[in-house]
């Protein structure tokens, strides 16, 4: 017989990053692809349910740009499934956070000289169909699973057009999102840059959930050097070893070997694995980049401080960030979801002006000259009688 001497066969996996969606024609297909698989913002959805850092970040900027709520108008029913402007505007906040657009589907009246309706649409359910000679986009499709259209088949509606809007074109789609140079039909998000970074931080802590749920992979090499058992005899082996010390609850158990010599004993060998300092500052590093790609100057606006110390003596920080962080961050995103929303709404008889009351952050009442505390100079996030963002 001839012997076999490829008993043993290692293999690695590839790295594969993440990269910036291909957005293209697709031939035979009637609208543009939103990435290579057509599911760049599933994607940008398991990044968010999956990383703690980036979940909050996106948060935090939704919850900033609500403030305390509409002024005004907000508590109106606004369609048939009875949700009001307060509810469909947290629900396009959010995609406008998360994707850096969103999407309505407006219904008109039989005259098409007002909306009857307003409904939000999920903007991961949204592609855009291909653009015409003057490069605009004259239908979009919807499907509530892109990945099966098999089963959940797209259907088409007509972008939003205020003048051609009866009959048949009283149902449309508008579709919302910041302009990226070379990317004409949909939009990069605002942190495109640290995608990466934000699957890294969910894979190393799957990672680590992983090494000490498994216990002994890949700390350690255990050989048998007592002849090869048969494969079943290998696999009770195997799975008593498991058994006995895979898992956190295991921990601190000793291994107890009987040999009749000392070239038959059992070997244990250690794996050598990155020390302590490495993950500190991987993680510290990935926290950095993810902080930087939404702007987020002081992760004290997210909860999290080092070395020890309360949240009082670092209010002049918390303080100077917010106030950088509602500047450059907050309010272009509100003056852009107001804008448009807001145009939306005054075709739909709210001809109001649309005001944000923006969020209490600190207490002013409480302010000292006292190292520690906000002084007198500080941001005064308490102001209720001017709101710059309104429409």
């Amino acid at each position: 017989m001839e012997e076999n001497n490829n008993l043993y066969s290692i293999k690695g996996s590839t790295f594969q990053a993440i990269e910036l969606p291909a957005i293209k024609e697709v031939r035979g297909k009637d609208y543009m692809s939103y990435g290579s698989d057509n599911l760049f913002p599933q994607l940008l959805i398991d990044l968010y349910d999956n990383s703690a850092m980036h979940h909050t970040c996106i948060d935090a900027i939704t919850e900033g740009i609500l403030g305390e709520g509409l002024e005004l108008v907000g508590e109106e029913y606004i369609n048939s499934n009875g949700e009001t402007i307060d509810e469909i505007l947290e629900k396009i906040t959010l995609d406008y956070a998360l994707y850096n657009g969103y999407a309505l589907n407006v219904i008109w009246n039989k005259e098409g000289n007002a909306i009857a309706e307003i409904y939000h649409l999920p903007f991961a359910n949204v592609r855009s169909g291909k653009r015409d000679e003057e490069d605009k986009v004259n239908e979009y499709m919807y499907s509530s699973n892109w990945a099966n259209l098999r089963k959940y088949p797209f259907e088409t509606y007509k972008s939003f057009d205020s003048t051609d809007n009866k009959k048949d074109n009283a149902n449309q789609v508008y579709y919302c999102f910041n302009y990226t140079p070379g990317n004409e039909v949909y939009p990069l998000p605002s942190y495109a840059g640290a995608l990466n970074d934000i699957n890294l931080d969910h894979r190393i802590s799957v990672f680590h959930n992983s090494n000490i749920s498994s216990g002994l992979s890949p700390s350690m090499i255990i050989k048998m050097n007592n002849g090869i058992p048969t494969p079943e005899a290998q696999r009770e082996i195997y799975r008593s070893i498991q058994d006995t010390f895979e898992g956190e609850t295991n921990s601190g158990r000793f291994f107890l070997t009987f040999s009749d010599g000392p070239e038959r004993a059992m070997e244990v060998q250690p794996i050598d694995s990155a020390n302590d300092d490495y993950y500190v500052t991987l993680e510290s590093r990935i926290s950095s980049r993810i902080l930087t790609s939404h702007r987020i100057t002081s992760p004290l606006l997210l909860g999290l401080h080092a070395g020890g110390t309360g949240f009082s003596s670092n209010a002049d920080e918390i303080a100077v960030a917010y106030a950088h962080f509602e500047g450059t961050v907050i309010e272009p995103k509100r003056k852009k979801i107001l804008s448009t929303f807001g145009y939306i709404l005054k075709l739909a008889g709210y001809n109001v002006s649309m005001k944000i009351k923006p969020n209490r952050l600190l207490s002013m009442n409480q302010v000292t000259d006292q190292p520690g505390n906000i002084s007198q100079d500080a941001p005064n996030t308490e102001s209720t009688e001017t709101y710059p963002d309104e429409i």
